[in-house]
């Protein structure tokens, strides 16, 4: 499987984490105050897992997937670093590989959806919600989809910055910013909250969470 990400894996959660003045992180563990101790979760697109870290310290079941080697190469190295007390499981696999059909209590996307081309997020955000159970959770957090006026241009090049330097030097798709709550919606899962994250007022990040019908 190619990496995407084996020259550029090593700074991604510390860019990102200085890049957004710490919004990125707080918006990745947002949702899980839904989740009680022993909830299954699976994390797409890990990365270096501050979702699943922060999952498996409160007692939660982590399934971890990613496709790049170099992202999970990481992701253990704080796994053996913080040593959580709940087991992660940790996948190396293309996210449509995995089958595990309503089998989690969370599905949680951050930060992941965005590597994604117009005609494939949908596809994507779509398998994500089968994982989930009925009346289970699917979780986006993203960059904030533009508001009109000055606010949405600020916010705008707040992504097209960081979008710019990852689609020069990983196979991340050069777009818009997506509409990620219509993305949940269009899943066949009801949005039940949205959390902003805020630098000086403007909201940059979101955190979406949606229900999937059943249960």
């Amino acid at each position: 499987m190619k990496d995407g990400y084996w020259l550029v894996g090593f700074q991604y959660e510390v860019t990102g984490t200085l890049y957004s003045l710490g919004r990125i992180p707080q918006c990745k563990v947002a949702m899980l105050k839904h989740l009680k101790p022993g909830s299954r979760v699976l994390i797409a697109g890990v990365g270096h897992g501050t979702e699943a870290i922060e999952a498996s310290k409160l007692g939660m079941h982590v399934t971890a997937v990613d496709l790049s080697k170099a992202m999970l190469d990481h992701l253990q190295k704080r796994i053996d670093k913080y040593q959580p007390p709940t087991p992660i499981r940790v996948v190396h696999d293309d996210i449509f590989n995995i089958k595990d059909v309503e089998q989690y209590d969370m599905v949680i996307g951050n930060f992941f959806l965005n590597v994604f081309g117009e005609n494939m997020v949908q596809k994507v955000a779509n398998h994500l919600a089968t994982l989930a159970k009925p009346g289970g959770y699917f979780v986006v957090g993203d960059f904030m989809l533009p508001e009109k006026g000055w606010r949405g241009w600020l916010q705008r090049l707040n992504w097209y910055v960081a979008i710019g330097i990852y689609s020069a030097t990983t196979e991340a798709v050069l777009h818009p910013v997506w509409n990620y709550a219509g993305l949940v919606e269009g899943s066949g899962c009801k949005v039940q909250e949205i959390q902003y994250f805020r630098i000086l007022g403007l909201k940059l990040y979101w955190s979406i969470l949606g229900k999937k019908p059943g249960g």
